[in-house]
């Protein structure tokens, strides 16, 4: 039996593909293991593959002194990974991102085991960058992935999403009478979609917010406000909540969507087949999210809104021209789908085999 460590660690955004992916591999006959960090062991949900946990930090955003402190876990998380994988034998290493994969992809590196990388995002993040030079290939998410060093095989296979949004997918697009907008974007989402995003929303037409349902998810502090706000604008309905347990139902009956552009956000997006006004984090590492929604805008399956550009007159004339031409809608929506990887882990099993065991 092959034997297979995926490595990853630090959020939830990291843990979740590589659950996928080890999911996918345990599921073809190989023998999986996990190395993490704290950090991304208390996200793993997976019991079936066991965990060995290491020492990791990021070194960015850090004092002097705390990125020193920094190396100094991730140079012992490498011997940590370094020691396990000469127990274990691994045939082959995935890396899929974040800081607390270093160690262990570089440790196999060291020991000239096989190592793949996978980028969910449009830019190269900066822990694959280090680690590119020396793997067999990149697993891409998207078509074009920015900052690749040259001579380095790529090969798109997507970005893994949750089972239950994999079990919608390409979901008939819905023809209601009442308009369902969705809009989400995390904590980091929150001036903007609770402050600026209703300025526009409130000045839609009378008629269209008779018949539109706005279901919101923002920080706790900005609930009771949004909700009274929509309410008194004479909206159908309107549902805001900090946390939606059903967020796959709620993308499956929308008809818009408005919020980041993070890569799994998007992946969603376009395995269901809804169209998206993609507001990217300013913020985001090497500008990642501006990448992501650039190539989805490009391609028709949405429309790109950055916040320094954002101007309520022409964002509520655009909202309005949409919400009247569901033609329009349903063209983005179709095209989200033909972007949509439902199964990337198989695809990630293929890649291993004939790139790694077929000689």
């Amino acid at each position: 039996m092959k034997k297979v460590i995926i490595t990853t660690g630090g959020t939830g955004g990291h843990i979740f593909p590589a659950e996928s992916i080890a999911k996918g591999l345990v599921d073809a006959g190989y023998e999986v293991r996990f190395i993490t960090d704290k950090r991304g062991a208390e996200y793993r949900k997976l019991t079936e593959v066991p965990t060995h946990i290491i020492l990791a930090s990021s070194v960015t955003g850090q004092s002097f002194f705390g990125k020193i402190k920094a190396a100094f876990k991730l140079l012992l998380g490498m011997y940590q990974s370094a020691f396990f994988m000469i127990r274990y034998k691994p045939d082959v290493v995935i890396g899929v991102g974040g800081y607390a994969s270093l160690p262990a992809v570089l440790a196999a590196q060291f020991l000239r085991i096989p190592t793949i990388v996978h980028e969910q995002n449009a830019v190269l993040g900066r822990a694959n960058r280090l680690l590119a030079p020396r793997v067999k290939f990149v697993a891409t998410a998207f078509q074009e992935t920015k900052r690749v060093p040259t001579g380095i095989s790529t090969f798109l296979v997507g970005q893994p999403v949750r089972p239950a949004i994999a079990e919608k997918k390409n979901s008939p697009y819905p023809m209601d009478s009442v308009f369902h907008l969705l809009i989400f974007g995390g904590s980091q989402g929150a001036h903007f979609l609770s402050r600026e995003l209703p300025k526009a929303l409130l000045k839609l037409p009378d008629e269209i917010r008779a018949n539109m349902k706005i279901t919101q998810q923002a920080r706790p502090e900005d609930v009771d406000d949004l909700q009274k706000m929509y309410q008194n604008a004479g909206f159908y309905a309107t549902t805001v909540q900090s946390f939606f347990d059903n967020m796959p139902e709620l993308l499956e009956k929308s008809n818009l969507v408005i919020g980041r552009a993070g890569s799994s956000t998007l992946a969603e997006l376009a395995v269901i087949g809804r169209p998206g006004i993609y507001v990217p984090l300013p913020t985001s590492a090497d500008n990642h999210q501006f990448e992501n929604a650039r190539q989805f805008a490009e391609a028709g399956a949405g429309w790109l809104v950055q916040e320094k550009d954002f101007d309520v007159e022409a964002f509520t004339k655009r909202l309005e021209e949409l919400i009247m031409n569901p033609d329009e809608l349903v063209g983005a929506a179709k095209i989200a789908v033909s972007l949509g990887h439902p199964d990337v882990a198989s695809q990630m099993v293929r890649l291993i085999e004939q790139g790694v065991f077929q000689k």
